[in-house]
């Protein structure tokens, strides 16, 4: 028999925990083992029982629910808590998320909502519970087996200080190309925290989220990154975005460098979408990265904004080989030209990207990217020639030999997976052409 997920109702209010207790009596997978009346009796009765899941409310006379909340994570750290309240404004979520809490319904809610919201945080804690479990056990007199080496990964960072020029669409077919090319481990981060699209853009459920890494970001590693991330079919994996704008507040600045290091641990490529602005969260993000992608289009906009950031780049000391300048929607009619950019702004384009405009609303229509969708279009071969730019170059070489391979007649089938009729031997060599006047 399956194991039910214990559950202890804190509340001040004898009816609400009768009215809950209701709600689960027919869940077959959950059992009540408990109320309390207040946050000192659910503290007490937390450290008895250990219950799985606690559903607690804010509001309490005495011990209210966020210094209940902070003294079972600490008493008991296997027991996991909801928050209840019928106010729903931010700070509430937010002081209920800082203090340890997993969720936060706003009552009334539904039984489904209950139910649900129980069973998903009880399954993300799964790999705490059995680290604290091993915990217990004698340590073996010798290591059984030896540590798997660790990665230095490779981080790209998709940037641009205006809105509106394409980056998660770049960002979400460069880390499929990556990945379809090379091989590698590769991971795709959406740091675009209240409004990103990368879920949309790749068409994947947002059952789990950053947000869930937040309440345990002090022992994240491996095991808990791995049953956050979302795998797409082409093999990436994918932290997304918070579900609901609000929460992004939740995910600060050092949160994120942790996140991203231990991806960078554990990925050989790891590509971030960010937000245009120059937010703490976004400058850390971008001093991390090995690489910074700067996406500009044919208007004056963006191409001020990219001089400015530039500015920025100097003055923060960022070496220039760690910068790529990539235009998009190259061919737009009415735009500047390449040349008149490139004088103006002092820095080289090191590619373009066309804008296909059917195409690629059609690929993000679907939520599949167009380098899966249509491999030989032009807009396809011009993204596969930005993700080889981005390439160490080991890889990039790599892939130009398997290249030159299929060129004389000898495909290798494995190189040029997912990328259904797709020519490695359409790729040519590219030599970087940036560098300041």
């Amino acid at each position: 028999m399956t194991q039910k997920i214990r559950v202890l109702i804190v509340d001040d209010f004898a009816d609400t925990r009768e009215s809950i207790a209701k709600l689960l009596y027919f869940e077959r997978d959950i059992e009540v083992v408990g109320s309390a009346g207040d946050g000192q009796q659910a503290t007490q009765l937390a450290k008895e029982l250990r219950p799985d899941v606690i559903l607690m409310d804010i509001n309490m006379p005495g011990m209210d629910g966020i210094a209940a909340t902070e003294a079972i994570c600490a008493a008991v750290p296997e027991c996991e808590v909801i928050m209840m309240s019928v106010q729903g404004e931010p700070d509430f979520l937010r002081r209920a998320m800082l203090a340890g809490a997993r969720e936060y319904l706003v009552k009334p809610f539904t039984g489904d909502e209950l139910a649900g919201s129980i069973r998903h945080v009880y399954e993300l804690a799964s790999d705490k519970r059995a680290r604290l479990a091993a915990a217990l056990k004698p340590a073996p007199a010798a290591p059984v087996a030896e540590p798997e080496p660790g990665t230095s990964g490779h981080m790209i960072a998709l940037f641009c200080p205006k809105g509106g020029v394409g980056r998660t669409t770049v960002a979400t077919n460069m880390a499929v190309a990556l990945r379809t090319l090379t091989g590698k481990k590769v991971a795709l981060v959406d740091c675009n925290l209240i409004f990103g699209d990368v879920a949309v853009m790749l068409n994947l459920p947002t059952n789990t989220t950053i947000s869930d890494l937040i309440p345990n970001i002090r022992s994240l590693d491996k095991e808990a990154l791995d049953r956050i991330l979302v795998e797409h079919s082409s093999g990436v994996k994918v932290l997304l975005g918070p579900p609901r704008p609000e929460l992004a507040e939740l995910v600060t600045a050092d949160h994120l460098r942790t996140i991203l290091s231990q991806l960078k641990a554990h990925y050989d490529y790891v590509v971030v979408d960010t937000p245009p602005t120059f937010e703490d969260s976004v400058l850390g993000v971008l001093d991390l990265s090995d690489q910074i992608l700067l996406l500009a289009t044919l208007e004056m906009p963006a191409i001020k904004n990219v001089k400015l950031f530039l500015e920025v780049a100097e003055a923060l000391h960022y070496p220039q080989e760690k910068l790529t300048l990539v235009l998009n929607r190259a061919d737009s009619v009415g735009g500047i030209l390449v040349g008149d950019i490139e004088q103006n702004i002092r820095f080289k384009i090191s590619a373009s990207i066309i804008s296909a405009w059917q195409v690629m609303t059609t690929a993000v229509n679907q939520g599949v990217p167009v380098v899966i969708s249509q491999p030989d279009s032009a807009v396809a071969k011009n993204l596969l020639e930005v993700a080889r730019l981005v390439m160490t170059p080991a890889d990039a070489a790599a892939v130009l030999e398997r290249s030159s391979t299929t060129a004389n007649g000898s495909r290798n089938a494995k190189a040029g997976r997912g990328l259904g009729k797709f020519r490695l031997s359409a790729l040519t060599p590219f030599a970087s052409r940036k560098g300041s006047n």
